[in-house]
């Protein structure tokens, strides 16, 4: 239902071609070195395996690519 939500709001607005893909963190469906960045917001803690999920951010980011993260937080024994 969020990702609906979210669509018809780029659409309302006019912005089209925007893709929504409703994937697992740990297992994403993106060759290796696909993006330039990876963003999550207030969603690290919805993760089923962190460590997975995070292997898996690096694994899709370019070379040089910046992954952004806005939590609050404080992870424990995961790096």
């Amino acid at each position: 239902d969020m990702l609906k939500k979210g669509a018809d709001k780029l659409i309302n607005k006019g912005m089209l071609g925007v893709n929504f893909i409703n994937a697992s963190a740990e297992n994403l469906p993106f060759v290796d070195n696909s993006f330039d960045y990876y963003t999550v917001s207030f969603g690290i803690r919805n993760f089923t395996n962190i460590k997975l999920a995070l292997k898996e951010a690096n694994r899709v980011l370019k070379k040089g690519g910046k992954f952004l993260c806005l939590e609050f937080s404080k992870p424990q024994g995961v790096l």
